[in-house]
């Protein structure tokens, strides 16, 4: 479990497990949720703190306000730490891909993410 903020979603909670990430909350034009699956992990030199690089592809989904929906097929990458005490891992992700508006009009899609899983 964890939680996230961003864009487009501003506030939102996440299931994590294993390498699929399922997430659902509040964004700037109604309600957003999404799926993504984790294609690759691989461990930072970092000195310090256990962090991680990673990589995958997602799907996601809004409904606005006033009506309409939106789909965002979308590549992430991301990099996550991994605390000690308290047992969480922060992360900050980008995405990129294409936005569908009511399936017909295309536009670049644009995201991130900064969030916390709770281990």
């Amino acid at each position: 479990m964890g939680v996230y903020s961003g864009y487009p979603t501003y506030l939102g909670v996440q299931f994590q497990n294993d390498a699929l990430r399922f997430g659902v909350g509040l964004s700037s034009f109604g309600f957003a949720g999404d799926a993504a699956l984790i294609l690759q992990k691989s461990p930072l030199q970092t000195g310090g703190l256990p962090a991680s690089w990673y990589y995958g592809a997602g799907l996601g989904a809004g409904i606005y306000w006033g009506g309409g929906f939106i789909v965002y097929p979308h590549g992430l990458a991301g990099v996550e730490l991994r605390l000690p005490d308290p047992a969480i891992n922060p992360y900050l992700e980008v995405q990129l891909g294409v936005s569908l508006l009511n399936f017909a009009v295309p536009l670049p899609h644009f995201a991130g993410r900064l969030g916390v899983i709770l281990r």
